[in-house]
């Protein structure tokens, strides 16, 4: 641990420092390069140990397409191409992949981060679909950036909210050679990121390469419109549609009963449920706090039944969360921990798997979606819990959330915290009131339903575009 923090703080102070990244001299641009491997040969390794790839994905990033993939690919006249960064973009593409495979014969192949999680998620719901990790090392040169488009035959390229993982080599050579059509689905305004892959990027003017290949773009908002017009794309090529993460989150997942869902927790029948999803490492202290502070309140006695679920963004800062947790004096049950106990108030359950917050959510009274109480975080998706009719609390910071938190705000369907010192008497107020627990309940729910609809305008646009 001691040389890891030495070996950073060397990189920070003497190579990536603010002049470094500032600078385009031949040096600067050699040393930022340079990080750049070395941060891509890093993700690689964590993917690699935490699940994310298996082994033939670490030929895959290099070009190699495993036989077994080229046969599947090679059954259709060819492939429609799906660029899923992460977990949230991966289940964003399901509704569209659901609809593709009714419209058209094409292999489906989903690039991204996290294959091995993309493999896993369409196969439990019965979609057939490939999963590749993205090709970062061989696109530096262009030959096996033709071997490798000539291998998949994308007949169409859909990027899921962003293009940052895609070359401008790869659209730009499938646009010329095999006529690919690109779409880029539910754009975001994005802010500029302070990590080194994007400054790189925009020093070789990837963006504008990237978005001068786009045939048609969806945008949530007007906000985004301005920032793809701002990158070169004409404004005829962008159409104004509703996020789709209202579509994902009607998708029918397998809930089971509540109260099976309580007993694996722990959580006694008449205990109310208080969750707080995606937690980032230094929210859980806000969150303690306010929780304690409101179990604590003297004379109410429905407040001290409450019981406190909080489930971490990312697997690896649950150590650091939990250490934070029981030096606030509380203890820890993991969801994973056999058998399950009830729990009392002063134990507070952490959800230590992957892809079951939804269910769980299923039995809040209140949700907290953190992601949102920290001013360097841009806020985290609070549909999920909203088309299950629960009432929802987020913090101040939900800038990339704009476009969704302006609908709910409009008909009150949310509470936004102006700062975390309102958020123990806001949690009070809900539990002490559950009909207002129900109205926000219901309107962030009729939200949901009347803003759904992407799905089928982008399998429309789709099938304009494929191959007559």
């Amino acid at each position: 641990m001691f040389f890891k923090r030495l070996i950073k703080t060397i990189v920070m102070k003497y190579l990536l420092n603010p002049d470094v990244l500032d600078s385009t001299s031949v040096w600067a641009v050699f040393v930022k390069r340079l990080c750049f491997k070395l941060m891509l040969i890093k993700g690689h390794i964590t993917n690699y140990r935490d699940g994310f790839y298996q082994v033939n994905d670490l030929l895959a990033i290099i070009g190699y397409i495993p036989l077994k993939t080229h046969r599947l690919i090679d059954q259709s006249q060819g492939t429609i191409l799906i660029s899923a960064l992460g977990f949230g973009e991966i289940v964003n593409s399901i509704s569209l992949i659901r609809g593709i495979q009714t419209l058209s014969s094409y292999s489906i192949v989903i690039i991204s981060r996290q294959p091995q999680l993309a493999r896993q998620l369409t196969l439990s719901m019965g979609l057939s679909v490939v999963a590749l990790p993205y090709p970062y090392q061989f696109c530096i040169w262009r030959p096996f950036i033709s071997y490798w488009l000539n291998k998949l035959k994308p007949v169409s390229i859909l990027c899921i909210e962003n293009m940052i993982e895609i070359r401008a080599d790869m659209l730009e050579m499938a646009k010329a050679r095999h006529n690919t059509s690109v779409l880029l689905i539910n754009a975001h305004a994005y802010r500029k990121s302070p990590f080194l892959w994007h400054i790189l990027e925009e020093t070789k003017d990837q963006n504008k390469r990237r978005f001068k290949c786009v045939d048609i773009a969806g945008v949530v908002s007007e906000e985004a419109r301005k920032y793809l017009l701002g990158y070169g794309v004409s404004d005829s090529n962008i159409i104004m549609v509703n996020n789709l993460k209202f579509d994902t989150a009607k998708h029918p997942v397998k809930i089971e009963d509540n109260e099976k869902i309580r007993q694996q927790l722990g959580i006694p029948s008449d205990a109310q449920v208080l969750i707080c999803g995606s937690v980032h490492p230094g929210e859980e202290a806000i969150l303690l706090n306010a929780f304690r502070d409101v179990i604590s309140r003297p004379g109410h006695l429905e407040l001290k039944n409450i019981r406190l679920i909080i489930a971490p963004r990312e697997l690896y800062t649950l150590d650091p969360i939990i250490k934070s947790i029981k030096s606030l004096g509380f203890s820890i049950a993991l969801k994973t921990a056999s058998p399950p106990i009830s729990r009392d108030s002063h134990t507070i359950v952490i959800v230590d798997t992957i892809g079951e917050l939804k269910a769980i959510y299923s039995i809040a009274d209140v949700v907290i979606v953190a992601g949102s109480m920290l001013d360097h975080l841009i806020g985290h998706n609070p549909i999920e819990p909203a088309i299950l009719g629960k009432p929802i609390i987020v913090g101040h910071y939900m800038s990339s959330f704009k476009d969704i938190m302006d609908k709910f705000l409009q008909r009150n369907a949310i509470i936004q915290l102006q700062n975390t010192e309102e958020l123990a008497d806001q949690v009070a107020i809900l539990f002490e009131h559950p009909e207002i627990r129900e109205r926000m309940g219901s309107l962030a729910k009729a939200v949901v339903d009347e803003c759904s609809g992407a799905t089928e305008k982008y399998l429309d646009i789709l099938g304009r575009l494929l191959p007559k």
